[in-house]
């Protein structure tokens, strides 16, 4: 007759099989099969990994503008980050506003970041691009104006107005407090 132990027996050496060659070729996943530390980034659903990118956008900006402005400005997702744009940076002292649309992308199996959604018809400054790898944090930020001469890649063929734009994380930088003040004072948020 049949026996449940025998299929228990065939499901437990496949998946065995399959975590091995899952191993082999997933760069989240320690040789141990263990998960790398940025895991839950890749694997969240893309409205939750967005959100916690804006969350991590949003505060890393305050912490750094903070340092420079002291309490002369505000950082603040704008209508729980659904909209033309996700955060806005207001300097109170000369009510300067800047609008950011922020995009958060999980490194692929060629060293890629795809950050997508990205549109040229929208009201916002600059997008902000949060890359996430298996152990780290990179970022870019690129002006609104810059991305539409740059873009030319529908998501899909079905929507029309809404690019992709891949970067390699060789063009990203580190997500470190001192690499976000020069990139701010780069592209001129930070006047310095």
């Amino acid at each position: 007759m049949f026996f449940q132990e025998t299929f228990s027996d065939i499901f437990e050496e496949n998946t065995e099989i399959l975590l091995q060659r899952e191993l082999e070729k997933n760069k989240w996943l320690n040789s141990d099969g263990s998960r790398k530390k940025n895991y839950v980034w890749k694997y969240a659903s893309k409205t939750k990994q967005g959100d916690a990118g804006e969350s991590v956008i949003r505060t890393t900006l305050d912490y750094v503008l903070s340092a420079v402005y002291d309490s002369d400005v505000n950082v603040s997702i704008v209508n729980k980050g659904k909209g033309d744009y996700d955060i806005k940076i207001v300097f109170k002292n000369t009510g300067k506003e800047i609008k950011i649309e922020v995009k958060t992308a999980t490194e692929d199996v060629g060293g890629n970041h795809q950050f997508n959604g990205l549109k040229k018809n929208i009201d916002y400054d600059y997008a902000f691009l949060f890359g996430v790898s298996p152990d780290e944090f990179f970022f870019k930020i690129v002006s609104h104006e810059e991305l539409c001469e740059i873009m030319t890649t529908n998501m899909s063929k079905d929507v029309e107005g809404s690019y992709k734009y891949t970067l390699s994380q060789k063009q990203l930088l580190e997500y470190t407090p001192n690499n976000l003040y020069q990139e701010l004072v780069s592209v001129g948020i930070i006047d310095k």
